[in-house]
This record gives structure tokens, C-alpha cells and sequence, in this order.
């Protein structure tokens, strides 16, 4: 079913399948700013596909965000003894969770919705 729990949990798994799929692209050669514009390219775009209709609990919400901060945490190489806080790491890769831009885009289609047309399919 569309928008279900089992539909964001198959996101964050083809986002995993994504992720690792590039791992020569996560090389620490490759300059910060790069690597992150490729990140959002590669991964973030399958994590968020179709994210505007979704409807999910904060859990799964979580669960979206805690795959991101693995991600961004494998892509400035920190590894299980290093640790750094959530809010360092989306300051130094300039992100923000998942669940913020999922909310983003969910305003932004009911804007959509509102300006529509009274006769149209959404009504």
C-alpha cells in the first residue's frame, strides 16, 4: 500500500542499497562539498521519492532520519570509537533530518492541493 509503513521502510532500504551501491564515491579524495552534492543526488532523492503523500508515525519518521545520520556519519568517515552529535553533524555536512524536509514537501503539496482547482481530482 502506498504511503504505508511497509512503503518507508522499503525507501530506507533501497536508500541503503543506494548508498552502498557508490561506495567509491564516498572516498575521502573526493572533497566534502562534492561528496555530499552526490549523496543528495544518489541517495536522498530515492530516500524521499513520493515523501509529499506520506502520512507516517514519528517512529518510522525516526527510523528515516537515523539511516541519514549513518549515512552522513560514513560519508566524514566516523567510525564506532569516534562520536559526534547530531546537531554537529548536520551543521558540518549543511543538512537538516529527513523528517523536517518530509514535512517540508507534505506543506508544500497541500499548498499545491489548496490552489488547485475546486472541480479537480483532489477535492
Amino acid at each position: 500500500m502506498l504511503c504505508s509503513k511497509e512503503d518507508i521502510s522499503r525507501r530506507i532500504s533501497l536508500g541503503y542499497a543506494a548508498f552502498n551501491k557508490y561506495t567509491k564515491a564516498w572516498n575521502h579524495r573526493i572533497p566534502l562539498n562534492k561528496r555530499l552534492l552526490l549523496y543528495e543526488a544518489l541517495v536522498v532523492s530515492v530516500l524521499m521519492y513520493n515523501s509529499s503523500c506520506w502520512a507516517a508515525p514519528k517512529s518510522v519518521l525516526e527510523k528515516l532520519d537515523i539511516a541519514h545520520r549513518r549515512h552522513l556519519r560514513s560519508i566524514l568517515n566516523y567510525k564506532y570509537p569516534h562520536h559526534i552529535s547530531n546537531k554537529i553533524l548536520y551543521e558540518r555536512c549543511n543538512s537538516e533530518p529527513l523528517s523536517v524536509r518530509v514535512a517540508h514537501s507534505r506543506w508544500r503539496m497541500l499548498g499545491h492541493v489548496l490552489r488547485g482547482p475546486t472541480d479537480g481530482p483532489a477535492y
